[in-house]
Order: structure tokens, then C-alpha cells, then sequence
């Protein structure tokens, strides 16, 4: 009986030795594979967070001439080219985190490719293309690792074609621009009173900066109550300071409007 049993324990114990590294290996592939759906899910989740900023942001560019910020103090003054292509990387790589340096992906977030992105061409289209490639946490003859793609592709919001809208037959009468609570009309849309130019400024300086018209800032009503220092942001013709940059405060709807219905706004004293 004796040997019997020890016979059956060994037996069970080589069993256990050769069952359980394959239930291991098994296991932790089937974790990575939770982790490459995963990293899929966050990028393209990043990527259509930040394909949609940019959409917005080419509206602000267009017609409040506003740069958008960069880490290490660099500005971006448009969207085109190489420099929309970097700002998209680094707002990827923001909403990822540092968590995706030890994921499946090969080379962490070093190891995605944007070349073939494109920003602002053809019809003002937005599309952002990220390649990498993905790894099992113990390779298998065959499976090392294999490419994966996601992408964002849309259109930027740039307003409308205001001049070919006007092409109506019969509609002669002049038609000037306005915003929602100015006091004048502007016969030009690129006119400067309508196109912002945000800029930021020290809070200690602000006691002996003035606008343009010679008029103090004034803390705004959304976001400027206890602000004791740091930054903040100012316009040439505003006469209040902010806090943030996506303030209600800086953000400034233009109307078109026939010139009969302008009321008793005055013409600019720029293009009136």
C-alpha cells in the first residue's frame, strides 16, 4: 500500500509540473489579450477626443486668431502641416498616460507611428493615423507580435462660406456682422475687433496694463473671482481678465445680418 501511494503522489506531481507553466502561459496571454482590446479602446477613444478639439479648434483659429499651447511654453498658430500633426501626438500621449509605456505595445507610446496623419487638406479634413504594434507577454513560435491601426477622421468646423450663401437672387441689400452684445456693426468679417487675440499675462502686471480703448480689466464674471496670482488671460478691446482659456467670457458668436436690421449699433470706427 505503501508504495502504491507514493507512486500515485509522484505521479501527480509531475502531472502538476508539466500542467501548471502551460496553465500559466495561457492565462497570462489571455490577459494580454484584455490588454491589447484595451489599449485599442484608449487610443481610439484619445483619438477622437483630440481629432474633435482640433475641429473646434480651426473655428478659433479661422476667426479669433487664438494659438493654442504646447508643453514647454511653445505655441502652434495653426493646425496645417507638421505642427497639428505634433500637437495631436502630444494630446494623445496626454490622454494615454504614462500607463501605455508598460501595456502590450511594443516600445510604449516611443513606439507609435503618426507619418501618415494628415491635418487640414483637401476639404479641411482631420485625419489622425497611429501604427503600432502589439506583443504577447510570453511569445509563441509564429505570434511575436503584429501591427494594429487606429485612426480619427472628420472634417474641421470652419464656419460657413458666407459669400457664396449671399448669392441670392434678388437680395441687394448689404449684409454686415455683429455679435451678441457689441454696440457696433463690422462690414468685414477679418475686421480686428472681431477676431480675438488672447493673450497671456502675468496677474501681478495687471494694475498697470490697459486695453486698447485705455480702459482697466476687471476680474471676469465666469471665471475671474479669486484669482490671486499666476496667469492670466486678457483681450486688446476686453475689459476683463480670465482665468481659463475655454472661459464663456472669450468665446465670441459673429452674426450676419442685413444692414437694416442693425439698430442703434453704430458703425465700427475700423471697417465702417
Amino acid at each position: 500500500m505503501r508504495c502504491k501511494c507514493k507512486r500515485l503522489s509522484g505521479s501527480m506531481t509531475v502531472e502538476a509540473s508539466l500542467a501548471l507553466p502551460l496553465f500559466i502561459f495561457f492565462f497570462v496571454n489571455i490577459m494580454t489579450m484584455f490588454n491589447i482590446v484595451k489599449v485599442q479602446s484608449d487610443m481610439e477613444a484619445a483619438l477622437h477626443q483630440t481629432g474633435s478639439e482640433m475641429s473646434l479648434m480651426a473655428f478659433d483659429l479661422r476667426f479669433g486668431e487664438r494659438s493654442f499651447g504646447m508643453e514647454g511654453g511653445s505655441a502652434v498658430d495653426t493646425l496645417a502641416g507638421a505642427a497639428g500633426i505634433f500637437y495631436a501626438k502630444e494630446q494623445v500621449r496626454k490622454y494615454l498616460g504614462d500607463g501605455i509605456n508598460y501595456s502590450c505595445v511594443t516600445d510604449g507610446f516611443e513606439g507609435m507611428s503618426f507619418l501618415q496623419s494628415k491635418v487640414m487638406f483637401g476639404n479641411d479634413i482631420i485625419d489622425l493615423v497611429v501604427d503600432y504594434k502589439v506583443h504577447p507577454m510570453i511569445s509563441v513560435i509564429g505570434f511575436k507580435e503584429f501591427g494594429v491601426e487606429s485612426r480619427y477622421y472628420g472634417h474641421a468646423w470652419t464656419g460657413y462660406d458666407i459669400s457664396s450663401g449671399l448669392e441670392i437672387e434678388g437680395l441687394d441689400e448689404e449684409m454686415v456682422y455683429v455679435t451678441e452684445y457689441g454696440e457696433v456693426y463690422h462690414r468685414s468679417i477679418d475686421c480686428e475687433h472681431l477676431r480675438l487675440k488672447v493673450q497671456s499675462v502675468s496677474f501681478d502686471e495687471l494694475s498697470h496694463l490697459r486695453n486698447n480703448d485705455r480702459k482697466k480689466y476687471y476680474a471676469c464674471e465666469y471665471c475671474g473671482e479669486n484669482i490671486g496670482g499666476g496667469n492670466v488671460f486678457i483681450t486688446g478691446y476686453g475689459e476683463k481678465y480670465h482665468s481659463s482659456i475655454n472661459c464663456l467670457g472669450l468665446k465670441r458668436k459673429i452674426y450676419t445680418i442685413p444692414i437694416s436690421e442693425v439698430g442703434g449699433r453704430r458703425p465700427c470706427s475700423t471697417c465702417g
